[in-house]
């Protein structure tokens, strides 16, 4: 009989999903993009803007991640970090649009 070793089990059992990589990857991309564009305007109020819709997108990854972690176990404290990170992101969207 052949064995695998406990290394290959604990690679295997850790790989993520394509799908969740794009959803974990895309809105980080998208709001380091915004962060580095916002640093270069010469204007605030727009820099502010583009720094705010950044964190919106930080916010979209952190439900994503909070999601996997859900599906993945029902431990308590990540059931509380989705709690936590969607209320994050519903403020964030409160506050952009008091700025627009």
């Amino acid at each position: 009989m052949r064995y695998k070793s406990s290394m290959q089990n604990t690679t295997a059992s850790r790989s993520i999903p394509l799908g969740w990589k794009i959803a974990f990857l895309l809105p980080t991309s998208v709001a380091i993009a915004l962060a580095v564009i916002s640093s270069r305007q010469t204007d605030i109020h727009a820099g502010v803007k583009l720094s705010m819709i950044g964190n919106l997108f930080l916010s979209v990854f952190l439900v994503a991640y909070s999601v996997y972690l859900v599906r993945k176990s029902t431990e308590w404290w990540r059931i509380a970090m989705l709690i936590f990170s969607s209320a994050v992101l519903g403020f964030g969207v409160l506050a952009l649009l008091r700025a627009f």
